[in-house]
């Protein structure tokens, strides 16, 4: 445990430990709702958007969970793995067609995901482009304030009308799922199932977009590790776990609570309103749950321990989804281009500098 203090003085307790990080994540009494409400420390700002997932607390969140997990549970991610799959073949095509030196980046790391998000929605074929225009014009830390407010504008207009479809003409994909009734025979309205989806969009994409990137980089510079999984592809599950604890994907990888009730964190007594930020991203090198953090050990056995999805009930309802897509890539690039590497020193990366960390261009070659 420390103390810090925010920007406008307000003083925060830092949970550091994974046994701490995970006690704040799971704990009812340390709440999310409570540090989402205006004026509460937070290290974004707070647009005070109500009926979001990550802003509530049980009861309501045990609902809307419901409603959301029904998308994401083993059985419907897995279905998804032969399109995954066929995408991810058929981006690499591209990549090899093109000749080395190739921008990984632009032929895998950041179509795959918008790609995946576009059959997760239900969104027609002949609107991906769009899709994904407006998507990489959102996200990007470099991208001109007039823009992203543009295309986000267009983006939730869209989606409003697709949800509207999609209450009309159901299918097989998220938004008909959120809008059927739920485990408590209740739909929701199209105002939450629209709120929703913009954090289903930025984890699905950016998330994913850069700790894929981040991975290669990681496996590069570790050479290694790169060779063992070229050898035994059938680590690449576990490397997966082990790249998502070892990388820094957020610059703020803070989770920040707020306690309801008198509480023992780490030996400190807590009073009820006490701000608690939880770094995973320290827990994740805890040595006392993961010896020599600082090593990449592709064959670790505890690193399904590590916070990188969050724990408790808020854990992300998109990890099972994320770790496939990563997998699935992974796997895919050491069997077929067991000799990968980067095509410029990793030294001259040009990095971005907003809140996910991820290389703008990979150049690599085999």
């Amino acid at each position: 445990m420390a103390t810090a203090t925010m920007a406008d003085g307000t003083p925060v307790q830092l949970a550091l430990s994974h046994r701490a990080v995970r006690q704040v994540l799971v704990d009812p009494r340390f709440s999310r709702a409570e540090a989402s409400r205006p004026g509460a420390p937070s290290v974004v700002p707070f647009h005070g958007q109500s009926g979001l997932l990550h802003a509530l607390d049980p009861p309501e969140h045990t609902a809307l969970r419901a409603h959301i997990g029904r998308a994401f549970t083993s059985r419907t991610v897995e279905r998804l793995r032969p399109e995954i799959e066929g995408l991810v073949a058929r981006l690499l095509d591209a990549m090899e067609a093109a000749g080395p030196p190739a921008d990984v980046v632009a032929h895998l790391s950041a179509p795959l995901p918008v790609k995946v998000l576009c059959r997760l929605l239900g969104v027609p074929y002949e609107d991906h482009e769009a899709f994904r225009g407006w998507i990489e014009t959102i996200l990007p830390a470099s991208a001109a304030a007039g823009q992203a407010a543009e295309a986000a504008e267009q983006l939730t207009a869209y989606l409003a009308d697709l949800i509207g479809t999609k209450r009309r003409a159901p299918g097989d994909d998220l938004i008909s799922t959120l809008l059927a009734p739920g485990p408590d025979g209740l739909p929701l309205d199209d105002a939450t199932v629209l709120a929703n989806l913009t954090p289903v969009l930025v984890a699905g994409h950016d998330t994913t977009h850069n700790q894929l990137s981040n991975s290669l980089v990681a496996l590069f510079t570790h050479r290694d590790q790169w060779e063992l999984l070229v050898r035994r592809p059938e680590l690449v599950p576990r490397a997966v776990d082990e790249l998502l604890r070892h990388q820094l994907l957020s610059r703020i990888g803070m989770l920040m609570r707020v306690t309801t009730a008198p509480v023992d964190l780490a030996g400190v007594p807590l009073p009820a309103g006490t701000a608690v930020m939880a770094l995973s991203d320290v827990a994740n090198r805890d040595p006392a749950v993961f010896p020599d953090p600082d090593r990449i050990d592709v064959r670790r056995r505890d690193t399904g321990k590590h916070l990188a999805f969050g724990a408790g009930p808020h854990y992300c309802p998109g990890g099972r989804l994320a770790r496939l897509e990563l997998s699935v890539a992974l796997l895919a690039l050491v069997r077929r281009f067991p000799g990968l590497r980067p095509a410029v020193p990793v030294a001259e990366l040009r990095w971005k500098d907003g809140i996910m960390r991820g290389p703008w261009q990979l150049p690599v070659t085999w």
